[in-house]
């Protein structure tokens, strides 16, 4: 085999090193993205909705309304945060079967030679 097959092994092995590296920040993100809201959803949700038996910080319509928003897009990122763990988790998988097919490559050059 020539030089064509040691570029397909190195690019099988950059790639998935790519790919790790990608999974590395996207778990570093989902860490971020999933809790993001957190904090600002449970100050804003109201306290005696949350049983401690002390008054809401506000109330009304529109404190309801927001707070419900609010709550829709904490549980959007909490998702997001999800599958973007999800998604490292196959990344890395993939990493690992290009590598694999590299390995192979190397040992059918190795016993083909």
């Amino acid at each position: 085999m020539g030089p064509k097959d040691a570029d397909g092994e190195a690019e099988l092995k950059k790639r998935a090193e790519k790919l790790r590296e990608c999974a590395r920040e996207a778990r570093a993100l989902a860490r971020r993205l999933g809790p993001y809201l957190d904090g600002p959803v449970k100050k804003a949700t109201p306290r005696a909705a949350t049983g401690d038996g002390k008054g809401a910080i506000w109330q009304g319509p529109f404190a309801d309304e927001c707070t419900a928003k609010l709550q829709g897009h904490q549980r959007t990122l909490n998702g997001m945060g999800t599958a973007l763990l999800a998604d490292a988790t196959r990344w890395e998988g993939q990493a690992d079967e290009l590598d694999r097919q590299a390995r192979e490559k190397t040992k059918s050059q190795a016993g083909g030679s």
